[in-house]
């Protein structure tokens, strides 16, 4: 898939399992934007961009932001969770920071 890098100012073609191992090792961000309104199972809570990073390439958080606003709601994941819940395919747009 496009991805935006930040850092080095170029678009790369990147796949999800690549993604995960740049957040995890490489000590980068992923910033996922949507096109509509993503809501929780629950109906709780709603975003329309997630941000990628990782505590110590085992664990990861994705914090939520709804209309350009950080909301205060976050999750954590392991490593192996991540399949089930980093999709970064369904995105708009992908960045690399």
């Amino acid at each position: 898939m496009k991805v935006i890098d930040k850092i080095k100012k170029c678009e790369c073609d990147l796949s999800t399992e690549e993604l995960i191992e740049l957040v995890a090792k490489g000590n980068r961000q992923v910033d996922l934007v949507y096109d509509a309104k993503q809501t929780d199972e629950d109906g709780y809570l709603s975003w329309t961009a997630e941000n990628w990073t990782s505590v110590d390439g085992k664990r990861f958080i994705r914090s939520y932001s709804l209309d350009g606003r950080v909301l205060s709601e976050y999750s954590t994941y392991n490593k192996y969770d991540m399949k089930g819940y980093f999709l970064p395919e369904s995105a708009k747009e992908v960045y690399l920071n």
